[in-house]
C-alpha cells in the first residue's frame, strides 16, 4: 500500500471509530439476541462526547491544551440518504440534486481551512519540538501499530498508544479487536451492495425506474448518470439555466424512483442482507461490536455525567 492509502486509511479510520454510515444510523434486532449494526443519532453524540473528554484530560495531563475546533460540517446540506437513488420529490424540488450548495459547502470549509480555528492556530503557536510532542502525545508513537481488514476496502491503519488510542480502549476495550469489529460492520452496507443490486426484485425496480425517466425524456441507466451528466452540462450554462435543469431532472428522478419502489426496495433488501451477513459471514465482530458498544456507552455516561 503506497503512502498516499496508507494515510487515507488512517485519516478513515478516525471518523470511523466515533462515526458510523448513515444508513446503519438504527441498531437491529434479529432472533437469537439484539445485534446492533450501528449507532443512533444520540448515542453516536455520547460516545463522541465521552471521547473528546478522556482525550482533553489526558493532553491535559501531559501538558497540553486540547479542544476540537467546531464541525466544520455544521449547517451542511442535511441531503437525504441515496444508496439507491433520490425519492425525496418535496426535497429535489427545492434543492434539485443539492449540487449548487455541495459546491458552496466546498467553498466554506476551503475558507475555514484558510481561516484556522482556536485549536489549530494552538498547535501552530508552539516550537517545532513541542509541536512533535503535540502529535505524538495525542496520535501515539506509530499511526499504524494496528492493522485490521476492512471487508471490500483493504486495510485500516490506527495507534495503540496515545490518548486518542487511550481513551478508545477505556470506552471500547481491546483496541485491535474493537476496531477490527468497527470496521466490519460499518462495511456491512458497502459489502452487501452488490447483492442488493443483483436481487430480481432490485433489478424490477431499476427498469421500471428507466422507463419511467425515459417517459419524461431522460434517458439514463441510473441515478447516478443522471447526476454526473446534469454537472457536467451545468458548467456551460448560466447559474438560472443550470438551476432549472437541474430540478428538473431531479424531480423526475424522485417521482420516477418512488413510482418504482427503487429506493424502497433497495432499503428493504439490503436490510435482510445486513441481517444475514451480521449473523453469518461476520458474526464475530458483529457480535463483539454489539457488546463493546453497550460497555462504551455505560462507560461514556459515566463519564460524561462526571463532568
Amino acid at each position: 500500500m503506497s503512502r498516499k492509502a496508507r494515510f487515507w486509511a488512517l485519516a478513515v479510520t478516525g471518523l470511523l471509530l466515533v462515526t458510523a454510515c448513515s444508513g446503519a444510523d438504527r441498531p437491529s434486532a434479529y432472533a437469537g439476541g439484539r445485534l446492533r449494526t450501528g449507532l443512533t443519532d444520540a448515542e453516536r453524540t455520547l460516545l463522541g462526547q465521552a471521547e473528546q473528554r478522556l482525550i482533553t484530560e489526558c493532553m491535559r495531563d501531559q501538558g497540553f491544551h486540547y479542544q476540537l475546533d467546531p464541525d466544520p460540517r455544521a449547517g451542511e446540506l442535511d441531503a437525504p440518504e441515496r444508496r439507491f437513488g433520490l425519492d425525496d420529490v418535496a426535497w429535489a424540488r427545492r434543492h434539485g440534486y443539492g449540487l449548487a450548495e455541495a459546491a458552496a459547502s466546498g467553498d466554506r470549509e476551503g475558507k475555514a481551512a484558510a481561516a484556522k480555528g482556536p485549536e489549530a492556530r494552538y498547535i501552530a503557536a508552539l516550537p517545532a519540538p513541542r509541536r512533535a510532542d503535540f502529535d505524538r502525545a495525542l496520535n501515539g508513537t506509530d499511526r499504524a501499530a494496528i492493522v485490521v481488514p476492512a471487508p471490500g476496502r483493504g486495510e485500516i491503519f490506527t495507534s495503540a498508544d496515545g490518548c486518542q488510542a487511550d481513551a478508545r480502549r477505556q470506552l471500547y476495550g481491546d483496541l485491535r479487536k474493537w476496531t477490527e469489529a468497527k470496521a466490519a460492520v460499518l462495511n456491512l452496507e458497502y459489502t452487501t451492495y452488490a447483492d442488493v443490486v443483483a436481487e430480481p426484485r432490485y433489478a424490477k425496480a431499476l427498469a421500471d425506474w428507466q422507463a419511467c425517466m425515459k417517459s419524461r425524456g431522460h434517458d439514463y441507466p441510473s441515478s447516478s448518470a443522471a447526476i454526473g451528466t446534469v454537472a457536467k452540462e451545468n458548467r456551460s450554462d448560466t447559474a438560472v439555466e443550470a438551476r432549472r435543469r437541474e430540478v428538473t431532472v431531479a424531480v423526475a428522478d424522485a417521482e420516477c424512483n418512488r413510482a418504482a419502489g427503487l429506493a424502497r426496495t433497495g432499503a428493504g433488501l439490503q436490510r435482510k442482507h445486513v441481517r444475514e451477513a451480521a449473523r453469518h459471514e461476520f458474526a464475530r465482530q458483529t457480535r463483539y461490536y454489539t457488546q463493546a458498544v453497550a460497555t462504551a456507552l455505560g462507560r461514556a455516561r459515566s463519564v460524561v455525567g462526571s463532568g
